[in-house]
């Protein structure tokens, strides 16, 4: 009897070392395998098979698309709105003491009004773990799951939480954060809807009352890039007999400051029809007549628009109205715009135009992914997940052998830590959580025909491109080679152990 527990408990030991052979042998390999190719953070991305060559009209939206703004905007925007908080409404004093600290958050967050939280959903409605704040402090799982009952959010709910997801919900996010912390950590009692529809409320006020469009035209330098290459490009839309269009909700000297800025006295050359002060996403879907602007004294025309002239000036209108009283001699539309909702999502499910989206962050974030410190994070993460899958069965064997895959998980949850903090120490990727798409993404690639970080990345492709979707593995698709599916000498050491 004594010999035999001897020799199982050698059998025993001998799998733990078995199991720490395949972790040397699965790094050694991982570390040594070359990273995967990196990717040209200026490339165009697709979605959806997109031919250029059946594209007549190129459309535009104006801020964030042929505008590209400076990080010092969403600074103006919070230092405006947290004044008119505090001089308009009445909010504590101390609040224009906080740091704006726009780093915090990340567009494309989820905003919980009654809870105060924000929180990163992926495409199937999941919360990913780590990343629920209220105000600026982390909700440890068991609060999480005190709100919520799991870290899914029910369909019905998700729909009405508010999702910050233009490039203005980065002043958004850091008003509420500092507030909701503010509050509670001076036990300041308040209303969250009352909140949430007061810094509402002062956002439009910094826009509707052209407070921000003064600071922006009186420093252009200061907020606006150049974004080199739009001239060529628009150019090369020009010369080859493409018809251009711009709608936008900025007001016509706002937009004209800006372009004239980018481009120079003569850039309306390049567009047969311009609408300003749209009022997107109800230009989309609305019914609000079309008014000439009048240049010389920044005002509207009484008269009824009856079609739309080229090379002048619009204000308002519609887009049923634009179909019909615009004159394009080719078919084929495609529409740029950076808010995925307010941009893109009528124009491609109601009019079925084509779209591509402008996503500014997208360079920065594919930067990172090509570091070799992250690159080589992920491929060992992956690695590891697949020895803990492999090997998992053998926790039961004993203590040592349950303490290596516990080590293992330990490890594979500090990496996961790791690559998500290389983005944003709070929140992570803008398009993915830990395994899946974020919620903000899934939207992008079912309403984005294209996407790219900045409309100049284009030129590269010309006017006769087709932009083709890749083929993405399924879960049953993929495998992992770098170790097998199981040791056979751990099972052979099982079978003694048994015997």
């Amino acid at each position: 009897m004594r010999v035999s527990r001897v020799l199982n408990q050698a059998s025993e030991g001998l799998i733990a070392t078995k199991l720490r052979d395949a972790y040397g042998k699965a790094k050694e390999i991982t570390f040594n395998t070359p990273p995967p190719t990196r990717i040209n953070p200026r490339a165009v991305f697709t979605n959806n098979e997109l031919d250029l060559k059946r594209i007549g009209v190129y459309g535009f939206d104006y801020d964030y698309t042929l505008a590209v703004y400076t990080k010092n905007l969403n600074e103006l925007v919070y230092n405006l709105t947290m004044k008119r908080m505090v001089n308009d409404l009445k909010y504590p004093e101390a609040l224009l003491n906080i740091p704006p600290d726009l780093s915090f958050a990340i567009r494309g967050l989820h905003y919980d009004i009654q809870h105060c939280c924000l929180l990163k959903v992926d495409a199937f409605n999941q919360i990913q773990k780590g990343t629920v704040y209220r105000g600026r402090r982390k909700l440890d799982p068991e609060e999480v799951l005190e709100m919520y009952g799991d870290f899914s959010i029910p369909d019905n709910k998700g729909k009405t939480l508010p999702q910050l997801i233009d490039l203005f919900s980065l002043p958004w996010a850091g008003i509420l954060s500092n507030v909701v912390h503010f509050f509670d950590a001076n036990k300041v009692a308040f209303d969250p809807v009352c909140l949430y529809e007061d810094v509402a409320e002062c956002v439009k006020r910094v826009h509707v009352t052209g407070e921000m469009y003064g600071h922006v035209t009186r420093n252009l330098n200061y907020y606006i890039h150049k974004n080199e290459g739009l001239g060529q490009y628009l150019e090369m839309l020009h010369n080859s007999g493409k018809e251009l269009f711009m709608v936008t909700n900025s007001p016509f000297t706002f937009m004209n400051t800006g372009m004239t800025f980018m481009l120079g006295d003569n850039w309306r050359t390049y567009f047969k029809y311009i609408v300003v002060s749209a009022r997107k996403p109800t230009f989309f879907s609305g019914k609000s007549p079309f008014r000439l602007y009048n240049e010389s004294n920044d005002g509207l025309s009484f008269e009824k628009v009856s079609w739309l002239q080229p090379n002048r000036i619009y204000s308002g209108g519609n887009m049923g109205d634009f179909s019909r009283k615009a004159e394009f001699k080719a078919p084929g539309v495609l529409y740029f715009g950076d808010h995925i909702f307010t941009d893109l999502a009528d124009p491609m499910l109601k009019l079925g135009w084509h779209t591509a989206a402008i996503v500014p962050e997208l360079a920065r974030e594919i930067r990172v992914q090509n570091e070799d410190f992250y690159r080589y994070t992920i491929l060992w993460m992956e690695t590891l997940t697949q020895l803990i899958e492999t090997y998992q069965k053998y926790t039961d064997v004993d203590c040592e052998c349950r303490s290596i895959i516990e080590e293992w998980a330990k490890e594979r949850k500090q990496l996961r830590e790791k690559a998500k903090g290389m983005f944003n120490s709070q929140f992570g990727s803008m398009f993915r959580t830990f395994h899946s798409m974020t919620y903000f993404y899934s939207r992008l690639s079912r309403l984005a025909d294209i996407y790219t970080s900045r409309l100049p990345n284009l030129i590269p492709y010309g006017v006769k491109h087709t932009f083709y979707p890749r083929r993405n593995a399924l879960p049953h698709e993929s495998a992992m080679h770098i170790i097998e599916p199981a040791d056979t000498t751990i099972e052979q050491t099982m079978e003694n152990v048994s015997l």
